[in-house]
């Protein structure tokens, strides 16, 4: 009984009966012999046979398999842990991991309780791109209105180019499909646009299309004077479309959620397509990667900075 002193008495088979144990006990409890009393008594195993060794047969013991199991296990987990290359590729893949889940959590969560009511400056931008690109297609004169208005070209007046802008952002490139225009604003303008509202994302894409062309317009000039730059033919190219303001809200964003991939892979790509196609378009995404890094700086690391220093000195004094 559970109450009982335990004694020195021993228990054998004929006080238990055999079943000693509650019912449902698989071997009759915890009061009949164990595997190591009935090897201490003389009892042994059975086996392939009385005269044979267990040494010699080694499924017989299945104890040293047990053994030899988990000491070659053991010994692979640690050749892995010792091999620097499954160690770097671990690494790599985790932080990998880590960014993807960083940069698209926000937008996944705002996008599935929100719906498209999440992105709205970018579900009007995609509007703006697809209004355009049905103008230039299915109405007479529509491509030379859609080029009057956002058809930038380098070579024109600036008095000219200025007011062609803003909409040269929502135009889509002449050598690009529409639907590739719109998928990139869709992507890339909602992503920032749940991370840091539809103004700010905005702001950054204005001013960095416009930054561009103007970047652009320099080079063409440092062509004319010093013979470097972009050919003379990028001065009669049509300057639209949305790639360079993507590339530069991948990179602040990524630079200010710290998802160094996502950095790596929008630079490693845009820096191979320049290099590979080194015209006018190659050129304004390397420009837009530098505007990203900037705008990063200036935004978050010098106004931050320069709001803490001046409240210092007007709580100081």
């Amino acid at each position: 009984m559970a109450n009982d002193t335990v004694t020195d008495r021993p228990q054998g088979p004929a006080e238990g009966g055999g079943h000693g144990g509650e019912p449902g006990d698989p071997v009759g409890g915890g009061d009949g012999p164990t595997a190591g009393d009935l090897v201490r008594i003389g009892f042994s195993s059975p086996g392939p046979g009385p005269d044979s060794d267990s040494k010699s047969h080694p499924d017989s013991n299945p104890d040293s398999n047990l053994n030899a199991e988990s000491e070659s296990g053991s010994d692979s987990d640690a050749g892995s842990r010792r091999n620097p290359v499954v160690r770097a590729a671990v690494a790599v893949g985790r932080t990998f991991v880590r960014d993807m889940v960083v940069f698209f959590s926000v937008p996944v969560r705002e996008v599935r309780t929100k719906k498209l009511m999440a992105i709205p400056a970018t579900v009007l931008c995609v509007l703006t791109i697809g209004v355009l690109w049905i103008l230039e297609m299915n109405r007479p004169g529509g491509l030379a209105f859609v080029i009057d208005i956002a058809g930038v070209r380098q070579g024109e007046p600036i008095w000219q180019l200025l007011p062609q802008l803003p909409l040269s952002l929502f135009a889509p490139a002449p050598d690009l499909p529409a639907w590739g225009a719109m998928a990139q604003v869709l992507i890339a303008f909602g992503i920032a646009e749940c991370w840091l509202g539809w103004k700010k994302m905005i702001a950054i894409a204005m001013i960095t299309s416009a930054v561009t062309s103007m970047a652009a317009r320099l080079m063409v000039y440092a062509s004319n004077w010093l013979h470097i730059g972009t050919p003379q033919i990028d001065n009669f190219q049509v300057d639209t479309g949305p790639s360079v303001a993507v590339v530069s809200l991948l990179i602040y964003l990524a630079l200010r959620l710290r998802t160094y991939w996502v950095v790596a892979l929008t630079a490693v790509s845009m820096g191979g397509e320049a290099a590979i196609l080194p015209n006018l378009a190659g050129r304004e995404h390397l420009v837009a990667i530098s505007l990203g890094i900037v705008t990063y700086f200036l935004l978050d690391k010098w106004w931050p900075a320069w709001r803490r220093r001046r409240i210092e000195r007007a709580t100081a004094d």
